[in-house]
């Protein structure tokens, strides 16, 4: 693969990366409101992911609105699968560790993301964006990062 398009595909890698630890981060410590110097933004904990869920799964047609009230009902576990899966989305890509495998669970995240709030009555095709992303990380040639340094890489050449 030419190096340009590897370039990229790292690039959209990082950010990626960035963006599912910059997620899962607020989570594990519980932040809200971040203020840097004028700049002053907010980020999704686990409460607020919960109220995203619930309203999401009220107004969700179906399998998405039962599966949404297991996930709700079930919210001790599930937020704490939704960290853990956030964090280690972003540390596998922003390092480069099991690429695969992260692809496909960033894939699983960033996709049910797009599906749950389509009964919501709202359009949300900016959410499919990522998970067309993590297919293209999925389907591509090893990449540089640390997976091709350890015993179960495969080389990144080529």
């Amino acid at each position: 693969m030419p190096s340009s398009y590897r370039t990229a595909l790292v690039v959209m890698r990082t950010f990626l990366g960035i963006v599912h630890l910059s997620n899962g981060l607020p989570k594990l410590f519980g932040l809200h409101d971040v203020t840097i110097g004028l700049w002053r933004t907010f980020l999704i904990n686990r409460d607020d992911a919960l109220n995203i869920q619930t309203g999401n799964t009220g107004s969700s047609p179906g399998f998405i609105h039962d599966f949404g009230n297991l996930v709700i009902a079930n919210w001790g576990a599930f937020q704490w699968l939704l960290t853990v899966g956030e964090l280690a989305v972003g540390l596998g890509l922003l390092l480069g560790v099991l690429g695969g495998l992260t692809a496909i669970g960033g894939f699983l995240i960033a996709f049910s993301t797009f599906i749950f709030p389509l009964g919501a009555g709202t359009w949300t095709f900016d959410y499919l964006f990522e998970p067309a992303l993590f297919v293209a990380l999925a389907i591509a040639p090893p990449l540089p990062g640390l997976d091709s340094r350890l015993p179960w890489g495969r080389s990144s050449s080529g």
